[in-house]
């Protein structure tokens, strides 16, 4: 092998060595506020246009807060109107203790209720995130009053000028309603 290869291989191993095994699985690169839109489909409704905002930011112990709005417009795309939906969450996801990329909804609690988790048993789905290359997927996992399963999907993929978000809801296995949609990073 020659010297000047020997060189060459020396520094790419050291700059390999340098990066963190998991930076592409960080949650830094999500850190920001996004604004855009997208379309809801269900199975024999027309379909639905959403606006979507995102924040995600630091939280304390390694995780990470997400807010998420959407709104559902009219039938006619207006913004105002009975038709229209308002949708809120906001929540906080610890890193796991086991999983590397996997952050855990944060147990919940007031001044005088004790901090815990959602009991699915009373409604209250699951929730935990990961990270993955350049996405984030949160799970929503929940009973159904008529004890069946409902899983809800979102993927936030970053891409150059913010996200690429898809969402699934399904119940029992079937698919209930698929949104795309796309934001644009505003901070």
């Amino acid at each position: 092998m020659a010297l000047g290869s020997f060189r060459f291989l020396t520094i790419l191993a050291v700059l390999l060595l340098a990066i963190p095994a998991h930076a592409q699985d960080s949650i830094e690169p999500f850190f920001g506020t996004y604004v855009g839109s997208g379309i809801g489909q269900r199975e024999g409704a027309p379909d639905e246009m959403r606006d979507m905002d995102v924040t995600v930011e630091s939280s304390k112990n390694g995780g990470f807060k997400l807010k998420w709005i959407t709104v559902i417009r009219g039938p006619s795309g207006e913004r105002a109107g009975a038709d229209v939906k308002r949708r809120e969450i906001e929540e906080t996801f610890l890193p796991s203790e086991e999983l590397e990329g996997v952050f855990i909804l944060a147990p919940q609690g007031t001044l005088f209720k004790k901090a815990e988790l959602p009991n699915p048993l009373r409604g209250e789905p699951m929730r935990w995130a990961s990270i993955h290359d350049n996405t984030m997927t949160v799970y929503s996992h929940g009973i159904t009053a008529e004890g069946g399963s409902e899983l809800q999907i979102y993927h936030r993929t970053l891409v150059a000028d913010g996200l690429e978000a898809t969402f699934l809801r399904m119940q029992n296995e079937t698919v209930m309603l698929r949104v795309v949609g796309k934001l644009t990073r505003t901070e």
